[in-house]
This record gives structure tokens, sequence and C-alpha cells, in this order.
């Protein structure tokens, strides 16, 4: 009875945490902005085959239907080889072939921002799900382990900034936490005798889900097969003359094995691998780990700053928060060493370490544009972690009162204030989605643009490197023009002879010239006033003096 009590709670306490984690999800989705150059990269590698982009079709009136038409799926093919074809030198596959498959199964002809959400909310799901039931297990407490997930993996600036781009991450993420999860059941099996062939299947399977997901993911394979079969060399040399048969090294050596198959499953699916692997960014980052340089000192200072921000927020200071989080789990791991569960200590422990290793590689091998989305993954486990040792320390100073009833209403006392306190820390870190990455442009306003989105619009000169695409499809007129003032150029001009206002997207320091340009072709004194931001354009509305 008390089994199926718990099998009850643990079910309801699930349904309650996806309810919310759904509920934030749609809430944040809702101001989704799609402005940055990797999210435009999405639907241009998924979609954008089909047809060239639409500033490629310049002096031509066209409406924001057939600028559309590029981020949509028109076709009947999936089409996958072509999109493996366009990832060569770039990325893995798997998040733009689902990309590919969701808009064409789904959303047909459409550039619709759910394309990206609806694989984001699914693995979102799994994340949530997969998570909690590892919790449960964990505090043995439903009530806290959904506390945990919720905090650390709903109200974070760090998940949300996962479940709101059209990107790869929450998949990421769930690829990784799934791997340090086969890898802490390896660590419980240990125990026994005999290998189970059930653990390997799952390692494979999820090996070539995360290899096939984001190349960062093979730095962190790398990094928690290494920490994961060190430990276990340790403890099977500790049993000296039974080293040769010991379980823990037929767990390595299936682990490497494991490996082997993995890549190559990885590698027959996506050949293109090798390349990046051999002469791309692999080589790149290879090559940057024998540079030594003051910059890559601030890149690992920067990483551990973004790490106590993103639990504490940017106005904590950086010393105090790590040792705040530091202390939070050697106090948890003090715990469960005296308890006895070596298994979870040795769990909490290598994750940690896993983390921090990763963290320390990606940020020594970062470019020289500092990105926290490589780290988010890592940065979530590290709260549920820290999150999960502060419920121990409080449940280790709870058990110290000798009576039961008042040992338990303080264990609530001192858990409901710390959950509030930390919820309370986060929504101020979140700050109602200004701090948020790629969930909306700080500058651009959006409303501006939808009310004058019935007159016609003019995209003035470059547009490589340009991030307003997602902003043009709302057009019901548009031309793209060059900054050479060709006769074609002159000829789509003049057909705004009759309109009284337009919008012009321009470099601010094409103003002056598309002004006079404007001027000359429509015979007619005009004047420019600045509408709003877009990204790196400027958004003007010229009209007649």
């Amino acid at each position: 009875m008390n089994k199926m009590k718990e099998k009850k709670q643990i079910w309801i306490g699930l349904v309650l945490l996806l309810t919310l984690g759904i509920a934030s999800f749609i809430y944040w989705s809702t101001q989704k902005e799609v402005w940055f150059c990797d999210e435009i990269y999405s639907y241009e590698s998924a979609n954008g085959f089909e047809q060239s982009w639409p500033a490629t079709n310049v002096a031509q009136w066209m409406t924001g239907e057939d600028v559309e038409d590029f981020f949509s799926a028109d076709g009947d093919s999936l089409s996958l080889k072509r999109i493996s074809d366009v990832l060569y030198g770039d990325h893995v596959p798997l998040f733009f072939w689902l990309f590919r498959m969701v808009s064409l199964w789904f959303f047909k002809g459409s550039g619709t921002i759910w394309i990206g959400l609806t694989i984001n909310l699914v693995f979102y799901i799994l994340y949530l799900t997969v998570g909690y039931l590892w919790m449960s297990k964990l505090t043995k407490n439903p009530v806290a382990a959904g506390f945990i997930l919720l905090i650390g993996a709903v109200l974070t600036k760090t998940m949300i900034s996962q479940t709101s781009m059209l990107r790869m991450y929450v998949m990421l993420a769930l690829a990784e936490l799934l791997l340090i999860l086969v890898g802490a059941r390896i660590l419980r099996e240990i125990k026994g005798k005999k290998m189970k062939a059930a653990t390997f299947i799952y390692m494979f399977l999820f090996s070539v889900f995360g290899l096939l997901t984001h190349y960062d993911y093979w730095v962190f394979y790398a990094v928690t097969a290494t920490v994961f079969c060190c430990w276990l060399l340790i403890k099977a040399l500790q049993k000296k003359k039974q080293f040769w048969k010991s379980i823990e090294l037929k767990y390595v050596m299936a682990w490497v094995g494991n490996f082997i198959a993995s890549l190559g499953t990885t590698i027959a699916i996506f050949p293109y691998c090798r390349w990046n692997l051999n002469k791309g960014k692999g080589q790149t980052a290879l090559h940057s780990l024998v540079v030594f340089s003051e910059e890559k000192a601030d890149l690992l200072t920067w990483g551990m700053e973004r790490l106590k921000s993103s639990f504490l927020g940017d106005g904590f200071p950086m010393i105090a928060g790590l040792l705040i989080m530091l202390g939070c789990v050697t106090g948890g791991a003090i715990v469960l060493y005296k308890r006895k569960e070596k298994e979870k200590c040795a769990g909490l422990i290598i994750t940690i370490i896993i983390s921090l290793v990763y963290q320390f590689f990606i940020c020594f091998t970062m470019p020289a544009v500092a990105e926290e989305r490589y780290l988010w993954g890592t940065f979530t486990l590290i709260h549920l972690c820290v999150l999960w040792s502060a419920y121990l320390l409080a449940d280790a100073l709870c058990k110290k009162i000798k009576d039961a009833k008042k040992s338990k209403i303080c264990k609530s006392v001192i858990c409901g204030v710390g959950a509030i306190v930390i919820i309370a820390v986060q929504i101020l870190i979140v700050d109602g989605g200004n701090n948020i990455p790629y969930l909306f442009h700080p500058d651009k306003d959006v409303k501006l643009l939808e009310e004058n989105s019935n007159i016609p619009w003019v995209v003035y000169g470059p547009t490589g490197g340009v991030y307003s695409y997602y902003d043009w499809m709302m057009a019901e007129e548009i031309c793209f023009l060059s900054p050479d003032e060709t006769a074609e150029d002159a000829l789509a001009v003049q057909q705004l002879s009759d309109r009284e206002r337009f919008v012009m997207y321009a470099y601010p320091e094409y103003e002056e010239l598309a002004l006079n340009f404007f001027e000359r072709e429509l015979e007619k004194e005009l004047k420019c006033e600045e509408l709003t931001k877009s990204t790196n354009l400027t958004v003007y509305v010229i009209s007649a003096e």
C-alpha cells in the first residue's frame, strides 16, 4: 500500500510539474521574437534550400508571403539528404531534420515560430519528466523533487533561454542529462556481479542522439566518459589481484566499445562530421588548446561569472556566489557520505566535476565572441545538484531534532522559506524577460512595425549578416534595393510616387544616401524619421515634406 501511495504521489507531482512547465513555456513563447542570426539559419538550413534568399530578388516588389515562403516548407519531400548537404562544414543535422519534419507535416507553407518551439516543447517535457523521476528517486520525496525541478528547470533564466531559442539547446541539455544518468546507473550496478545489457543499449541510443544534436556534446561525452571511467578504474585498482576480473574494468571496456559503436553510427548517418572534426571546428578547438593568453583567462573567469549569475543574478559578488554553491554541494556530499549512500555521493561529485571540466574546455576553446548558450545544459545540471544538496542539508539539520513532529515542521519551514527565496531571486533575475537572451530585442518595437505593415517597405543597401528577415514577413509590400542605384532600382522606387509614406530598413550610414536617391527618383522633398531599431539595421518612416 505504501508503494502504491508513493507511486500515486509521484504521478500527481509529475502532472503538476508538467502543467507548470508547459504554462511557463507557453507564456514565454507568446513573447518570442525572431531576430538572432542562428535562429534565422534554422529556417535556412531546414527549408531555405527550396528557394533563394528573398533579398537576392533585387528591385522586385514582393509581399511578406514571398518572404515567408523562404522560411516555410512548401515541397512534398522531407529532403533530409539535401539538409545534410547544406550542413556540410557546419552543424550536425538532427535538429534540422526535425525542424523540416515539423514544418512539412504540421506547418506546411508557414514560417511560424511554433515550428522550432514545438520541437523545444517535446524535449522540454522529456527533460522535466526524466529529471523529476530521477530527483524523486534521489530525495524519496515527490514534493521536494517537484520544487527542485520547478526552481532549477522551469523558473530559471537558463532554462527559459534554452526553451525559447529556436535552436537545439533543449535537445543538448536532455542528451547531457541522459548520459549523466547512464553513468549514475553504472555506479549502482557495480555493486552486483553481472553487467546489464540494457544500460549500454541506453548509452548507445543517448550517445548517438547527443552526437547528432550538437558538436559541443562531443566534448561533454569525452569529459563524461573520461571522468566516469577514471572513477571506475580507481575502484577496480582497489581490488588489487582481482583488478583484471573486476566488474568495474569490464564496464570501462564496455564503455570504450560503446563509444566506438556510437561514433561509428554517427559517422555512418552523417559522414560530413568527419570534415568538421578533422578540418573544421574540431581542429580549431584543438589548436586553441595549446594557446595561452590573457584573453583565455578572461574567458575562464567570464564562465564562472555566468555560472554564478545564472543562479544568483548579476549583482551578487562572484566569489561569494560560487562559495555558496560550492558549500551546498560539499555539504550535500558530506551528508550522503555519512549516511553511507556512496553511489549518490559519487554521482553528485562526478556530475559537478564533469560540468566544471566541460565548462573549462568550452571557455578555453571559445572563439572571440563569448556565448553563454554553449554552457546552458551544464548550468542546469549544476543548479539541480546545488538544490538537491541544499535539500540534503536542510533534511540533515532537521533530523537532529529528536521530536519527529517538530523535525518535520522544521524541515517544511526551512525548505518552504528557502524555495520562496530562491523563486523570488529567479524572478528578479529573469526581470520580465529582459534578461532572457534571444527572447526579444530590447531596441525593437514590433508593435510599431505591425502598425506600419500596410504601407510599402523598402530594404536599402547590404543585407548580408542582417537579422531582420523575420520582420519582413509582416509587410504587405516589400522591395529590396541595392546601394548601387541601378536602373532597375530606380524603376522600383518610382512605383512609390503615389504613396505618402513608406518604411525603410537601412544601416544608419546609408540613411542620407538613400534619402537623396528617393528624392531624385520621386522628384519631391522627403523627410526621414526613425521608427525603431531592428538589431543591426535602423527602421525609418519616409514621408513627403
